[in-house]
């Protein structure tokens, strides 16, 4: 099996035998929804092969090879009859630099570099179709000029034109998250953008462009040119577009079979089946871009990197994020620059619940998140949707929509940006993940206690500690304990316990019940000898421990330690010292840590239950 990881091309692709799940019936859908579309998805998402597999269907060029390449697929057997009846036109947005490049320094190079990469992709047009052309296309300075000679001379063909946008917002993004005025300048009336997409527009009115195909992002940049192209249709959510880019969970079993039987072939022994199915369910499903679809789909990018590194191993990858993936870092923290993005963040983090908003904004504008003092927290939301950061999980009784993390490589990308903001203002290099090997090596949670009182804590300001409660200092824990190499980490699963007749049971006790944060090793790293972790936080108010609030907050950690004993039968215990600690002037931290060796297994996509 030959995994396309990182391969755009659907014409090599099919020509040298890769592995490929055929969304060529798609074709047909989008066709019946209109001309002039905009499709976004996150990065790395498949957007740039499906572009490739229109271009390869409209080409005229590619008829003689029509069999060839779409004679075995869903199009070649039952597709529409537009196949090569046009001319194509593809620009790729990303191949434009911006200042963060070093290729250029101002706003007005990029424009100047904008109408020079147009300008190179009539010249490539021109040699691609030279014996389809009635007349030599000769090319002058300015792109919309040429763009309209090129027009007057099609109209003369049987054809017409077929322009394929990739990555509209690659560069506009890159400039948006470093310079705001350049932004607004890059997208203003009197910008090379804007006059580019109002030429797309004016061609789509008789002029002999036919079809237009966007990729990117967001919609925001497209919706901050104003009237600049406001002729196409926003398709990022409809409900028959749902699967088009990513993996079904049926496809994925479909790979992961074929693979087996290749290794086996090869006499290599491959891991469980539904073992491995399970860790790409946890780490990598769950994004879902239509509200009213039924299936969540993979991340590709994320799925052929690790079918590619399980294939030439015989193991799972170590490291579950692939790197090229990283980059989205940066949008969080442009997100997280500022107050109102920051917390909420936070909130999606801290509490392990969806995030509420009435729907997902597809005509929202820069201003809208960028303005601090001004965001608007359904933008917000919407806007870490589009990156993917965020995905629907599904909707409320009254028809709200619930966004929530779509899986943990996306937590860990949360987990990471917390981190650095808490640490912001920290200097030198802090050593963060001895303490946290204590606990999962040796169950020892008493430097990890003092790693978040000295270094986590102080970083709250004295107003922040003062309504600070056990969801915030969850987050100090769960940024210092993720660790995908041995660990999935969990926050807030329902919990069941053994059954009234399993021993040391006491009678009525609950069966089951929601963790803060459980930590469970993988599949692959149950042999380490490290622990599974359970840890719950809880503060205990001044009046429950029978003390002055103001007296609390003068007592160091060891003067605490008399504060522990018993307050009843099911009463909660101070610890002693290893686990008491101030938070703030009116309560007191008490966190536990339940520690066990091959006792805890996942029963259920969100319910974990105790093994004997």
């Amino acid at each position: 099996m030959k995994f396309p990881y990182g391969l755009a091309d659907f014409q090599a692709l099919i020509r040298d035998g890769y592995v490929y799940v055929d969304r060529t019936a798609y074709i047909r859908t989008m066709e019946e929804m209109g001309r002039f579309q905009l499709l976004v998805r996150p990065r790395r998402f498949g957007k740039s092969l499906w572009l490739q597999t229109l271009a390869a269907w409209y080409d005229l060029r590619t008829a003689e090879r029509h069999d060839q390449l779409f004679g075995h697929l869903e199009a070649g057997k039952s597709g529409p009859d537009s196949a090569h009846r046009y001319f194509v036109l593809i620009w790729n947005f990303s191949k434009i630099p911006t200042p963060a490049s070093g290729l250029v320094k101002t706003v007005e190079e990029v424009g100047a570099r904008l109408e020079s990469y147009l300008n190179s992709t009539l010249e490539v047009f021109h040699i691609h179709y030279e014996e389809h052309l009635p007349a030599a296309f000769e090319l002058g300075e300015h792109p919309i000029e040429n763009l309209n000679r090129l027009l007057a001379l099609l109209q003369r063909t049987p054809y017409r034109l077929c322009l394929l946008i990739d990555e509209y917002d690659n560069f506009a993004n890159e400039i948006m998250m470093t310079d705001e005025g350049g932004y607004r300048r890059l997208v203003s009336a009197d910008g090379p953008f804007k006059h580019v997409m109002k030429w797309v527009k004016a061609a789509t009115e008789g002029e002999g462009l036919e079809r237009l195909f966007i990729t990117g992002v967001t919609p925001v940049a497209l919706n901050d040119l104003t009237s600049g192209l406001n002729i196409v249709e926003n398709v990022s959510q409809a409900r028959e577009l749902n699967g088009l880019c990513g993996f079904s969970e049926e496809e994925l079993e479909g790979l992961l079979v074929g693979l087996a039987r290749a290794q086996r072939e090869r006499g290599e022994i491959p891991p469980p089946g539904d073992e491995t199915l399970e860790m790409m369910r946890t780490w990598y499903n769950g994004y879902r871009f239509a509200p009213t679809a039924d299936d969540k789909v993979y991340n590709p990018t994320l799925v052929l990197y690790f079918l590619k590194h399980l294939q030439r191993e015989g193991r799972y990858p170590p490291q579950m994020l692939d790197k090229n993936l990283a980059a989205d870092e940066a949008k969080l923290r442009f997100l997280a620059d500022g107050t109102a993005s920051g917390e909420l963040l936070a909130e999606t983090l801290q509490s392990g619940l969806p995030i509420e908003i009435d729907y997902v904004e597809d005509g929202f504008h820069f201003a809208d998140f960028a303005t601090h003092g001004r965001q608007k927290r359904a933008s917000l939301a919407s806007f870490l949707y589009y990156f993917g950061m965020l995905t629907i999980e599904g909707a409320t009784p009254w028809r709200t929509l619930r966004l929530a993390p779509p899986n943990l490589v996306v937590q860990r990308l949360y987990v990471e940006e917390m981190l650095s903001w808490i640490l912001t203002e920290e200097t030198g290099h802090p050593d963060l993940s001895t303490p946290a090997r204590q606990l999962m090596r040796d169950g020892e949670i008493e430097p990890l206690l003092l790693l978040v009182e000295d270094k986590l804590l102080p970083r709250f300001s004295a107003r922040d500690r003062r309504w600070m409660n056990e969801l915030a200092v969850k987050t100090a824990f769960l940024t210092l304990l993720f660790q995908d190499v041995n660990y999935r980490l969990f926050s807030e699963p329902v919990v069941r316990f053994p059954s009234p007749d399993e021993e040391g049971d006491e009678p009525g006790a609950p069966r089951h019940g929601f963790a803060d944060l459980v930590l469970l090793l993988r599949p692959d790293a149950r042999t380490t000898g490290l622990f599974d972790l359970l840890l719950e936080f809880k503060y205990l108010k001044p009046e429950i421990l029978g003390e002055n609030a103001g007296r609390l907050a003068l007592l160091s950690r060891t003067e605490l330690a008399p504060a522990s004993r018993p307050l009843g039968p099911r009463s909660p215990r101070l610890p002693s010292r290893r686990g008491a600690t101030t938070a703030g002037s009116k309560n007191v931290l008490a966190p536990c840590c339940a520690c066990a060796r091959g006792r805890w297994s996942p029963s259920g996509s969100s319910a974990w239950s105790r093994a004997k």
